[in-house]
């Protein structure tokens, strides 16, 4: 008998060798030639919902910044353009000189999202870095709904029940309360990965050798997306085959021939994919001694046992002053939610199907990923409980002492909406199967099965309706970026920058201050990305060692000489200044500093944004080592910075 191919399994309904009665669940649809159409409705339905949550389909343009401009959206809006930049100009796309200069940054050390990049850059290139990332946070909903869709068509026969279970998990509060974060909610891949391991360790009708090179490609392709996601999704996968082989320990030596074959080929694929990736990340240039962020860090962004219950500022019912307590008192709880009649019915399905073991299984699953999703201590409406969890063993273990808890909500949303679509797929057979047997009208009685599945879904997502679009904000780059002016500045050259690129500083009572600025300071960033990377910037925006080889990252730029020139800058843009920052200004000849600055990195040209609270400080002070300026669409700048210097003292 010829193999099955993926698109025949995913379309053969319930699982046939865990429930003998699954073949006769397919109903009058089972013996007719395989119908994609609905598939195209769903996907339809999908590119709508998208619509209305990121608005109206002109806010795609390179003027418009969906998420807003913030640090991490400009750092991952610039990587994107890294990418296209790199494999159009031969460069090592795993290691950037054109930001942080002269040092550069590990890209695979940073969210620099590679393979994303990679496919996108025609995209980049015809429209620009902004146009990608509009485009790339919307297929992230489309794609991720559409192939948990499909998944589910593995467990189902009903197309809506499979098309309600891609909604809630690709419009799931996850992805909602994430989406400023493309490497987080970009997630098609998750489902497949655990389809995969379902085929290899489960259901075994696929070739092995195939199904396991899949498996190795996806965990490729994941990496190259977003490390934490493949390493929380293989553990995830690992939990749900433990589970599995502790109940079918009979079936370990039948299955292991197919399992050991599958895994030969995921090993090999994954190997060639991964193999020098993970060494450049790990021990290349630039690589970070350890996990990016400090465990103490971490913690701090910890979940709450009452997230799943309580809406934290996203959803439409949710009022003004709980918004307020909530975020308060939730913290970086968002993603867990999953509103009170949703959770209710997860629990009626796994009572009430428990006699089928997948829907045993992804109950097991929901409730692991839910446990892991609290982190290591338990918070109960904010308050610290000392009891520890089991999360508290993997942030001491390596490799996922870098995880955030908290991003383990993806799985609580990936295995509710498999339960979710499972239950309603039986609900509307048995409606369906009682309907016939009750000798009604073949229309009322499909009408009947559809309706009332259907509208208590419509019951479940009342609180989760998000209470406007996802935000979006100009892009704000001056127009001298987009202009013939650009090439004044010599391709590849230097370019100092104020504000100075940096992560924010630490003032003291900086408070809500600094949330005034923080999304301008990496300004320059994002011109830097629009222009199509024509110069390298002083100063940054990413993770790189710290100077005392901590286990640890530090999201600061390189420290340069002298560093009164950084600390004019900050100062002039924050319009407060450390007593540090005080001392080393008193101290210093800044015009004397600055050329000695310019000089030792080859700064070409010197641009001031009209931004923060004195750049006309900053102007006075560049006017008097190197003489005036021009400007120029919006900027202030200084050309030929070099030629400059050569007619004056040192």
């Amino acid at each position: 008998m010829a193999a099955h191919t993926p698109i025949e399994v995913v379309r053969c309904g319930p699982d046939a060798e865990e429930d003998p009665r699954a073949e006769n669940r397919l109903d009058d649809e089972g013996q007719r030639p395989r119908r994609w159409w609905p598939g195209w409705v769903c996907f339809a339905l999908y590119v709508g919902l998208t619509i209305l949550e990121f608005g109206p389909t002109n806010s795609l343009g390179s003027g418009t910044l969906t998420e807003g401009q913030s640090p991490d959206q400009t750092a991952q809006v610039w990587w994107l353009d890294w990418a296209e930049y790199a494999i159009t100009h031969g460069h090592n796309p795993f290691f950037t000189g054109s930001q942080n200069f002269p040092v550069g940054f590990n890209a695979l050390a940073n969210t620099s999202m590679m393979i994303l990049g990679v496919v996108s850059s025609p995209v980049t290139s015809l429209f620009g870095p902004i146009v990608t990332w509009n485009v790339l946070l919307r297929l992230a909903f489309l794609l991720s709904a559409m192939s948990m869709c499909l998944v589910l068509r593995r467990w189902t026969s009903w197309w809506p029940a499979a098309f309600v279970g891609g909604l809630f998990y690709g419009f799931s509060m996850y992805m909602v309360a994430d989406s400023g974060h493309l490497f987080l909610v970009f997630v098609p891949l998750p489902p497949l990965i655990l389809l995969l391991c379902h085929e290899i360790v489960v259901r075994q009708r696929w070739r092995p050798g195939r199904t396991g090179g899949l498996l190795g490609l996806m965990c490729g392709v994941q990496y190259l997306i977003s490390s934490e996601i493949l390493v929380s999704t293989l553990l995830i996968a690992a939990c749900a085959i433990v589970l599995y082989l502790m109940a079918r320990r009979k079936n370990i030596v039948s299955k292991w021939p197919y399992v050991k074959v599958a895994v030969i080929y995921a090993l090999a694929v994954g190997a060639v994919l991964l193999v020098y990736p993970v060494y450049f990340t790990l021990f290349g240039p630039g690589h970070v001694n350890g996990v990016p962020n400090s465990p103490s860090d971490l913690a701090a962004l910890h979940a709450d046992l009452l997230g799943p219950f309580l809406p934290n500022g996203y959803p439409w019912l949710t009022s003004t002053h709980f918004q307020t307590v909530a975020i308060e008192r939730l913290t970086s709880s968002a993603p867990m939610y999953l509103g009170v009649p949703l959770v209710v019915v997860l629990g009626a399905i796994v009572v009430w199907l428990r006699r089928r073991p997948i829907v045993l299984l992804m109950g097991a699953m929901l409730a692991i990923a839910f446990i892991l999703s609290l982190g290591s201590r338990l918070y109960i409406y904010g308050n610290d409980t000392k009891i520890p969890l089991p999360f508290i063993i993997l942030a001491h273990l390596p490799f996922f002492d870098g995880l955030l808890a908290v991003r383990f909500s993806l799985f609580t949303a990936l295995f509710g909406a498999g339960l979710l679509s499972i239950g309603l797929d039986e609900c509307y057979r048995r409606l369906k199967d009682a309907s016939a047997l009750g000798q009604s009208s073949p229309f009322w009685g499909k009408l009947t099965a559809t309706c009332v599945p259907l509208a208590g879904v419509a019951v479940i997502a009342i609180p989760l309706i998000p209470g406007a679009s996802q935000p979006a904000t100009a892009s704000d780059v001056p127009l001298f970026f987009t202009s013939a002016s650009l090439t004044s500045i010599p391709s590849g050259s230097v370019v100092l920058t104020y504000p100075y690129p940096n992560a924010i500083s630490e003032y003291e009572g900086f408070g809500a201050f600094a949330h005034r600025f923080v999304n301008t300071i990496d300004t320059a960033l994002l011109a830097q990305s629009v222009s199509g990377m024509r110069f390298k910037l002083i100063g940054g925006y990413g993770w790189r060692p710290r100077p005392d080889n901590e286990a640890y990252g530090t999201p600061t730029a390189s420290p340069l000489e002298p560093a009164s020139v950084e600390a004019l800058f900050d100062t002039s843009f924050y319009g407060i200044a450390t007593a540090g920052q005080l001392d080393l200004l008193s101290k210093s000849d800044l015009a004397s500093d600055t050329r000695q600055f310019l000089r030792t990195y080859h700064v070409e040209t010197v641009i001031v944004f009209a931004l923060g609270k004195h750049p006309t400080i900053v102007v006075s002070h560049m006017t008097a080592a190197i003489g005036p300026p021009v400007r120029s669409g919006g900027v202030t700048i200084w050309f030929h910075v070099q030629r400059r210097l050569a007619n004056l003292p040192r």
